[in-house]
């Protein structure tokens, strides 16, 4: 005699309201932790600037990289106009060299130690890594312009560890808790090292 299938309650399903207003959204964007870059270039004998938590990996051939910056930006036009553009990812004792990148434009690169490439583009120094970069293409994503840039010369850095700009605050990361022996050490069957 078989013994009779039982089947687990699923609970009923409410529908919950619509929630999309742009505080709700802001905050449910700020759940996932993201990296934090300085974006530069000297462009017309001025310094130029910006710091932007939307910065991420897009194809190794091309070497491509992206950025989302506001469409209302009085920076990224100059940028744009750059022979190249600097990309450099903050390390966790940048916190208030992000905040120098957001505040006043003519005072974003002073007292800070950077280089700056043949082609224009500002690299700071003790980033995590660097990218010098040429403007792609640019999209037009609603309230936001996503640039892709490509990658002409990379620096990865000694190890240090990224700033993290996480529920509307900076963040380091923690491994503390994470077991190496449970991990196989690949990625998309590549050894990571």
């Amino acid at each position: 005699m078989s013994t009779p299938l039982t089947l687990a309650r699923v609970p009923d399903f409410v529908e919950a309201p619509p929630v999309l207003d742009a505080t709700t959204l802001r905050q449910a964007f700020g759940h996932y932790p993201s990296g934090v870059v300085a974006v530069g270039a000297h462009v017309g004998g001025q310094l130029v600037g910006i710091a932007a938590s939307s910065f991420t990996s897009v194809s190794l051939d091309p070497p491509l990289v992206s950025v989302a910056v506001s469409s209302t930006s009085n920076t990224w036009p100059a940028l744009r106009e750059a022979g190249e553009i600097g990309v450099s990812v903050l390390a966790d004792h940048h916190d208030v060299v992000c905040r120098q990148l957001a505040g006043p434009a003519d005072q974003r690169f002073a007292g800070l130690r950077f280089a700056v490439s043949s082609g224009g583009a500002v690299l700071l120094r003790e980033s995590v890594a660097t990218f010098t970069t040429l403007l792609h293409d640019e999209i037009e994503a609603g309230d936001h312009v996503i640039a892709l840039l490509r990658i002409v010369a990379v620096d990865a850095g000694e190890g240090e560890h990224p700033l993290v700009f996480h529920r509307s605050a900076f963040a380091q990361l923690d491994r503390r808790g994470l077991d190496p022996a449970r991990l196989d050490g690949r990625i998309n069957g590549q050894p990571v090292e």
